[in-house]
């Protein structure tokens, strides 16, 4: 009965009914809203049909990619492709096992797609073709008279590292694919990152993983350096100081990537210091800002229930009385502020470092000029699974193709005082090109040229 079950689970016909029953699932998953994927269509979905979203979620329909049912199937996949591995061990074993059993007449013998016969010289005999084919990498068993030989005898283990790669590839994929966590944070020079919820955006939603937890790294980033030429920027340099005082540099193709989880640049902004400070003088409020004013943006935030509308000039100056920029580059950083109080304007300036603007006897100070990046951020643990497999896949592929396998048998015979080496060969690829290959590397090996068919 185990027998039986293990058969079938190692089928071919088993096999494609995975491929199927996956690919269906994948299909349903494409037609039905996701939860996770398309959160905004989904709660609409359930509002207008309750009953029916309701009925799918009972059977995983739509969470579908993690759902028991497709768990299972992939359960099963692997455990077909091992078994399939496994079952082809004994077949490699066999293959690359030297046995006299291999050792056949080349006249008579079936399956080598080469066959022919060399006249030898007189002080030539079969042992010393043999050592010959030995000095060509070629294992021998016999001797002169009769023998075998291969070369490249362990090529067929590639074809298990095929196996064992694609395994690897499917698993480190599935791992992602539950482990990923991907999110969005913004984090100004000299704030600390330490790994809170609430810390990330939360526009785009952050997607948890379905196992797993939120990355563990804790870091402050000590400063941001953007470079820009004319319009155009060039780089960024980013660096920080992670939990363990050690210093890291990031920038625009050069992720901070520590315990699985990568940081990845993908925007800048400014992160001016204002102060606000009452008639009498005093400082009443002020924080570093997060402005979104780049690329001429406007940006607004709040301070001591003051409202304020921005934009930022990065190489500020008046062009027929309007303020515009020369370039990109941050050579006279300048912003125009409008100060507003209940939705009306109640004062308006422009205010570079240092500077400020005065509104119903406060004032506002533009006391620093930093910056704020956001971080991509995303966490997972099979990409280096895949990657292994796709290394495994390229040694197997590169040993098939260029180490593929040759055998030979052949027997050395004298006739009418002539001795002749016969020999019967084969390769493992190329067989169209085996009878060439084959007939230039004995002509060579042998030093004289074939005499008969």
């Amino acid at each position: 009965m185990i027998k039986k079950l293990l058969k079938y689970l190692s089928s071919l016909r088993f096999t494609i009914l995975l491929i199927c029953l996956l690919g269906l699932m994948f299909i349903i998953g494409l037609w039905v809203p996701q939860a996770r994927l398309l959160k905004s269509i989904y709660l609409e979905w359930q509002r207008n049909s309750p009953v029916l979203v309701a009925y799918l979620d009972a059977f995983g329909l739509t969470s579908i990619y993690t759902s028991p049912i497709t768990v299972t199937l992939w359960v099963f996949f692997f455990l077909n492709l091992a078994l399939v591995m496994w079952q082809r061990i004994p077949v490699i074993k066999n293959r690359i096992t030297l046995s006299e059993a291999k050792i056949a007449d080349p006249l008579t013998v079936k399956g080598y797609s080469f066959q022919h016969s060399y006249q030898l010289s007189p002080d030539m005999d079969g042992n010393m073709v043999i050592a010959l084919l030995r000095k060509h990498r070629f294992a021998i068993l016999g001797d002169g008279t009769c023998f075998y030989g291969v070369k490249n005898r362990f090529a067929p283990i590639a074809f298990i590292l095929f196996h064992l790669s694609f395994f690897l590839i499917l698993l480190g994929g599935l791992i992602t694919v539950y482990t990923r966590f991907m999110g969005y944070v913004d984090l100004a020079q000299g704030e600390p990152f330490k790994g809170d919820f609430s810390q990330y955006n939360s526009t785009p939603p952050i997607q948890m993983p379905q196992f797993g937890s939120l990355p563990s790294n804790r870091f402050t980033i000590t400063s941001i350096v953007p470079s820009v030429a004319g319009f155009t920027p060039t780089g960024i340099s980013i660096k920080l100081v992670d939990s363990q005082g050690l210093p890291h540099e990031a920038g625009i193709n050069t992720p901070y990537s520590a315990e699985n989880a990568s940081f990845v640049f993908n925007h800048l902004g400014v992160a001016p210091l204002v102060i606000l400070k009452s008639p009498s003088g005093q400082e009443i409020a002020g924080s570093y800002v997060k402005l979104d004013v780049l690329k001429g943006k406007a940006d607004t935030f709040t301070l001591g229930g003051f409202n304020f509308k921005t934009k930022f000039y990065p190489d500020y100056v008046l062009e027929k009385g309007k303020p515009a920029t020369r370039s990109m580059e941050f050579n006279n950083q300048v912003f125009t502020i409008v100060a507003e109080q209940g939705g009306k304007k109640i004062a308006e300036g422009t205010v570079s470092k240092g500077g400020t603007i005065e509104f119903a006897g406060y004032r506002l100070e533009v006391r620093d000029i930093l910056y704020w990046v956001r971080f991509y951020v995303v966490k997972q643990y099979g990409v280096s699974v895949m990657y292994l497999g796709y290394a495994i896949a390229s040694i197997a592929l590169i040993w098939r193709l260029i180490f593929y396998r040759k055998e030979l048998v052949g027997a050395v015979r004298d006739v009418d005082g002539v001795r002749y080496l016969h020999i019967a060969a084969r390769s493992e690829f190329y067989k169209d090109l085996a009878e060439d290959d084959f007939t230039k590397f004995l002509e060579s090996l042998l030093g004289n040229g074939r005499t008969n068919t």
